[in-house]
């Protein structure tokens, strides 16, 4: 099992892509969530949320909701490729929490705090499959 600390401090988006040290995609991927109880709470099945996924990593990921989860907060999340594999399972701490001024929507930045190995290396494959399906998919349309 891999634990992961999460990071206060913020970083400037232009130095970003410069310090991942995974890919990550911005492809809309369905997953599963919920807010992990405290101590002496219980949750039904039903406490489950599914919404999709903006942009994910081997780290994190970030999706939009209608709930306004604190920043700390551990979800419980499952990451499904497609309905013929079995959806990673990990937790995740809230990062960061965006209101879109719009909307009565959330963003919410995740980062894995559990995950195992062989689960994060799924992830990792997902997201290098998808970058290079879309690089080839641009080079053949400019050929």
């Amino acid at each position: 099992m891999i634990r992961f600390k999460a990071k206060q401090d913020r970083i400037p988006m232009s130095e970003i892509s410069e310090r991942r040290k995974y890919q990550r995609v911005e492809k809309t991927i369905i997953i599963r969530f919920r807010i992990k109880p405290q101590k002496g709470q219980a949750l039904a099945p039903s406490d489950w949320d599914m919404v999709g996924v903006n942009d994910l990593s081997a780290r994190g990921l970030f999706f939009n909701s209608s709930y306004n989860i604190e920043i700390g907060a551990v979800l419980d999340l499952r990451i499904g490729f497609s309905t013929s594999t079995v959806p990673v399972k990990c937790k995740g701490i809230v990062t960061r929490v965006k209101k879109n001024p719009d909307t009565s929507i959330f963003g919410i930045a995740t980062a894995f705090t559990e995950i195992e190995e062989r689960e994060k290396e799924m992830v990792d494959r997902f997201v290098n499959a998808t970058l290079n399906s879309s690089l080839t998919a641009m080079q053949f349309q400019t050929a």
